[in-house]
């Protein structure tokens, strides 16, 4: 059985997320969506919430391929723990590319048998960030053609809590 690993923080997730996903899906028998923590980041969304909003989104789109974990820890050691020999990683751009292709070397020095598969966004996606939908949606722009419904709703919800919404 082909495993793969998607790895991603999802705070939140957006139609990036998902056309690789879906396009992931396709290359596996199955594939691992795995809702990360990093030491990096600041999440706007909790874990459960970011777990909930990934596993709506592959319902909604009918990919039963996938299951969704949450991992606190280093992407190889899950990767040998679920025998998955491979990692699924987006890219929009060369910077992308770089900070992609120096984490798949750091993770080679750790296990040699589990290989980065990059698959490039398509155009229509290339400029969207979860970075970038936060702060669209604090200053209450439109988020309809970034991120699923559910998400748009969730993250309608906490900019309200904040005092903002979209």
């Amino acid at each position: 059985m082909k495993r793969a690993l998607y790895v991603g923080s999802f705070d939140p997730l957006t139609y990036g997320h998902l056309n690789i996903l879906e396009r992931a899906a396709r290359l596996v028998d199955e594939l691992i969506v795995v809702v990360s923590a990093s030491t990096a980041k600041n999440y706007l969304f909790s874990e459960e919430e970011r777990l909930s909003m990934v596993r709506e989104s592959l319902q909604d789109r009918k990919i039963e391929n996938c299951r969704v974990i949450a991992h606190d820890g280093l992407t190889v050691k899950l990767a040998r723990e679920k025998n998955a020999r491979l990692l699924i990683r987006g890219i929009r751009s060369v910077k992308d590319f770089e900070y992609e292709r120096d984490i798949a070397d750091l993770n080679s020095l750790q296990d040699q048998g589990v290989e980065t598969v990059c698959l490039i966004s398509d155009p229509k996606y290339q400029s969207i960030s979860s970075t970038m939908v936060k702060e669209i949606a604090y200053y209450e722009g439109d988020v309809q053609h970034l991120v699923p419904g559910g998400v748009a709703k969730q993250l309608k919800k906490v900019m309200a809590k904040a005092g903002k919404e979209e």
